[in-house]
C-alpha cells in the first residue's frame, strides 16, 4: 500500500512538473512549478522574466578594458542625446538588449509594421583610444527598487563582457548659463576624479548634490562590480530637449576618448524626437505649458 503510494506521488510531481528541494526531516517538498525559459524569436528566452531583468546577448563579445557609457532619459535629455548621437556617428554595433519587467508593461507600434517594447541597448564602437559600449534607453526604471535591479543588470553584463569603467551622464538644471554649459563631475576614486579634472570638467558648485536614478546609481554602485565609475553633470536649464547641453557633453568625452564625435546631428534628432511626441499625444490630450520653476527649485540632478 505503501509503495503503491509512492507511485502516486512520483507521477504527481511529475504531471505538475514540480521540483522536490533538499529533504530534512519531515520530508517537505516544494511545490512550486519549475522556472522555464520563455522563447523569444531565435530560440533566446528571458529567465524568470517575471521578476527580474534579463540582458539578451545578440553578439557574443568580449573586450579589453572597454568604457561603458550611459546615456538615459533625465533633465533635458542631455545624457541621451549625447550618446544616441555619438552610437549612431560611429555606427555603434547593437551587443545586447535588457529588458525588463519595471518597465512600462506598454508596446510601441511602428509605422512601419514594427513592435517595440521598452528595453535597454547596449551598442559597441571601436575608439582610437580602446573599446567603448554605449547604454542607451528610451526611460528609466519607473520604481525605486527598479531602477537598483535594472542597475545591477547593467553593471553584472558589464562587467561581463570586459568594460572597466562606467561613465553616465545627467543634466545639472541651473537658472543662468555662460558661454557654453560648465561639466561637473564626480567618481568613485580620486584618481579617475583627478583624470576628469584635467580634461575640462569641474567640481560640483556646492558640497553635497543628490543624483536621482541611474545617471548616479551606475557610477556609484560600480566599485562594487570591480568597475570604475564616474558621473558627468553638464549645465542646462530644464527644456525637455536640451541640445546645446547634449552637444557640450559629446564634445567633453571626444576629449576623454582623443577623439573628434561629430554633434551636428544632435539638432536633428531633437526636432524628431518633438514630431513624435506630438504624433503620439492627441491634441486634446497635450499638456498646458510648464510653469517657470521657481528659484531654489533647481538643486537636483538627473
Amino acid at each position: 500500500m505503501q509503495l503503491r503510494k509512492r507511485r502516486h506521488r512520483v507521477r504527481r510531481l511529475e504531471n505538475e512538473r514540480e521540483l522536490p528541494q533538499v529533504r530534512g526531516p519531515h520530508r517537505r517538498v516544494d511545490r512550486r512549478p519549475r522556472q522555464d525559459f520563455v522563447q523569444a524569436p531565435g530560440g533566446i528566452g528571458l529567465k524568470n522574466a517575471v521578476s527580474d531583468s534579463n540582458v539578451i546577448t545578440l553578439k557574443g563579445r568580449k573586450f579589453k578594458n572597454a568604457v561603458l557609457v550611459a546615456g538615459l532619459p533625465g533633465i533635458g535629455l542631455v545624457g541621451k542625446l549625447a550618446v544616441d548621437q555619438i552610437s549612431r556617428s560611429r555606427k555603434a554595433e547593437r551587443v545586447a538588449q535588457l529588458y525588463s519587467p519595471h518597465f512600462p508593461n506598454q508596446t510601441i507600434a511602428m509605422r512601419n509594421g514594427k513592435l517595440k517594447p521598452f528595453t535597454m541597448r547596449f551598442t559597441h564602437a571601436k575608439l582610437k583610444r580602446g573599446e567603448a559600449v554605449f547604454l542607451k534607453g528610451d526611460l528609466q526604471p519607473m520604481t525605486v527598487e527598479g531602477q537598483y535591479e535594472v542597475t545591477a543588470s547593467a553593471l553584472g553584463y558589464a562587467r561581463k563582457i570586459g568594460v572597466k569603467r562606467v561613465i553616465a551622464m545627467a543634466g545639472y538644471a541651473v537658472e543662468k548659463i555662460g558661454k557654453q554649459p560648465e561639466i561637473y563631475c564626480a567618481a568613485s576614486n580620486p584618481k579617475l576624479f583627478r583624470e576628469l579634472l584635467k580634461k575640462g570638467a569641474k567640481r560640483t558648485p556646492v558640497k553635497a548634490i543628490p543624483i536621482v536614478g541611474m545617471a548616479g546609481l551606475l557610477p556609484a554602485l560600480a566599485p562594487a562590480y570591480g568597475l570604475e565609475g564616474a558621473c558627468l553633470l553638464v549645465e542646462t536649464n530644464g527644456t525637455k530637449f536640451d541640445a546645446r547641453g547634449a552637444k557640450r557633453l559629446v564634445e567633453f568625452l571626444g576629449g576623454v576618448f582623443g577623439e573628434k564625435f561629430d554633434a551636428k546631428g544632435i539638432d536633428c534628432r531633437v526636432k524628431k524626437i518633438e514630431k513624435a511626441f506630438l504624433e503620439m499625444r492627441p491634441p486634446q490630450q497635450m499638456q498646458p505649458p510648464q510653469a517657470e520653476v521657481p528659484k531654489g527649485d533647481l538643486s537636483y540632478i538627473r
